[in-house]
């Protein structure tokens, strides 16, 4: 196993290990935003990306080739505390931004790559309510590491923290029991397996019957993730498929299948 985890880091395919944090049970919301250029050049856009990935605030950002060109994930303690973080990127770049929309997750299920493992569907899910789990200094710093460095051991972070393995060792597995600490994955580079990424956002009409469609979702080898929205579009669903053709495959059954439930949907290609 050893071996082939190195071989695909020198593939490049391998280029992260981070740390799922249940942020819900820390108090955070997940916003997302997607934003629609106007009058940018190529450095401009680079410089707007940049700023997002700098953000402590942000947990994802992507580029994407739909009607949207940047989608952005946020987390927030509260409506007042992201209003904040998008006035202050509005008060910088608003001249460059068409349009934007903002999104609230309500709850999101996270499956795993099942068509790469072979495994069977599992799922971990988040933003479920839940009692607020207060980190102290150590906390803290031990997640703020693992969260972008997954494989450090004990020793190294011992190292970087000044703290006795005991320390890390006891605040480690007390972390993984309260399930804030609920899962440790590795983020990929799927162009260099020939695998692309897309979302499939929807709007609905019958509520009730979205149950069904997350069921579908969740045995389906090639969904990674379902998330229920709140705002201009009720859900999003993550694929990741050999090709496009493959993707409108999965779309035109969905359709066939739950037609009663779909009312506009659109495909994002995450790049």
């Amino acid at each position: 196993v050893e071996y082939r985890i190195n071989s695909l880091e020198k593939q490049k395919v391998i280029f992260e290990y981070y740390t799922v944090i249940d942020f819900t049970k820390l108090g955070y919301s997940q916003y997302k935003l997607y934003f629609k250029f106007q009058n940018t050049s190529l450095e401009d856009e680079t410089k707007i990306t940049n700023y997002w990935i700098k953000n402590n605030s942000t947990v994802w950002v992507a580029q994407i080739r739909s009607r949207w060109d940047l989608a952005v994930s946020i987390l927030a303690k509260s409506n007042f505390e992201f209003g904040k973080i998008l006035s202050n990127f509005m008060d910088i770049y608003s001249k460059f931004i068409l349009e934007k929309d903002v999104l609230l997750t309500e709850y999101s299920p996270i499956y795993a790559r099942e068509y790469l493992t072979g495994a069977k569907p599992t799922e971990f899910i988040y933003g479920q309510p839940t009692e607020i789990y207060e980190l102290d200094k150590v906390d803290n710093t031990i997640l703020r590491i693992l969260s972008t460095n997954a494989r450090i051991s004990i020793t190294e972070l011992a190292e970087k923290t000044k703290f006795t393995r005991d320390i890390i060792n006891y605040r480690l597995k007390k972390l993984v029991n309260d399930k804030i600490i609920v899962q440790y994955r590795c983020l990929l580079n799927l162009q260099n397996i020939g695998i692309n990424h897309y979302k499939l956002i929807l709007r609905t009409k019958n509520f009730n019957e979205e149950k069904e469609l997350k069921v579908y979702i969740a045995q389906h080898k090639k969904a990674t993730q379902f998330l229920k929205l709140i705002g201009s579009w009720d859900l999003e669903i993550e694929f990741e498929t050999e090709n496009e053709d493959e993707l409108y495959q999965i779309l035109t059954d969905i359709r066939k299948k739950f037609s009663n439930i779909i009312r506009d949907f659109d495909i994002l290609r995450i790049t």
